[in-house]
């Protein structure tokens, strides 16, 4: 299996995510890979994903994401993500 270049896990509280995100296309690509999780999920906008489309997030956290981003958002569980990370290269945690 090829590994693919980057996964970032973003991790931090609602009120770091925003810096986070700002900080976000200085160290990712495109078509790198984001999970976001927790509060961070309160922060997700249609800008984001038009940056950066391979954008997921953990089921249990469906009630988080704003309605305007909810189709856009690749939705995974667990085991999901499990398989996801084993997928790539480097994997980035921001919190």
């Amino acid at each position: 299996m090829m590994k693919k270049n980057g996964l970032f896990l973003i991790q931090a509280a609602y009120q770091n995510t925003e810096n986070l995100l700002k900080e976000l296309p200085k160290m990712a690509q495109s078509d790198d890979h984001i999970v976001v999780m927790g509060d961070s999920v309160l922060r997700i906008t249609n800008s984001l994903l038009d940056a950066f489309p391979n954008l997921y997030r953990l089921e249990n956290e469906q009630t988080l994401l704003p309605n305007e981003v909810k189709d856009r958002v690749l939705m995974i569980d667990y085991s999901e993500f499990a398989n996801l990370v084993i997928q790539f290269e480097r994997c980035i945690s921001l919190k």
